[in-house]
């Protein structure tokens, strides 16, 4: 059996970073999961636009679909809510700048969207992410 593994930039309003100003969040674009995939992870990096400080980190959150829950005749995914993403961990800045994590994710899902949190108090943080699945 071949193992292959599939890269894929997570993308923000299409581009492939997103500028987050303090004390606010993002969203990036639908990210679909390739059918055959067995595992899967995403690395995040925070890039602190100014001087960090403590307290300069940003919390990464994956919101997963399986697609329509309601079976409604659209047949939109929808994706989990940003209260009930599941939390994937901090990038602290103030520590290393920029600050690089991989995280593992479920590839047993149709797809996901990636939600970011920066908790500064005042500097804006640049994030960029990609996916790397691994298929059969």
């Amino acid at each position: 059996m071949s193992v292959s593994r599939t890269l894929t930039q997570i993308t923000w309003s299409s581009a492939n970073s997103v500028t987050v100003t303090a004390g606010n969040q993002a969203t990036s674009d639908a990210i679909s999961m390739p059918s055959d995939a067995f595992g899967a992870t995403v690395q995040v990096k925070a890039d602190n636009s100014g001087t960090p400080a403590s307290g300069d980190t940003l919390d990464a959150y994956v919101m997963y679909t399986s697609g329509d829950p309601d079976a409604e005749p659209d047949s939109a995914d929808e994706y989990d809510t940003p209260g009930h993403a599941r939390y994937l961990g901090q990038l602290d800045t103030n520590a290393e700048d920029p600050a690089i994590l991989t995280f593992e994710i479920s590839p047993f899902v149709k797809g996901f969207r990636l939600y970011v949190d920066n908790n500064s108090a005042s500097n804006s943080v640049v994030v960029s992410a990609q996916m790397v699945a691994k298929s059969a």
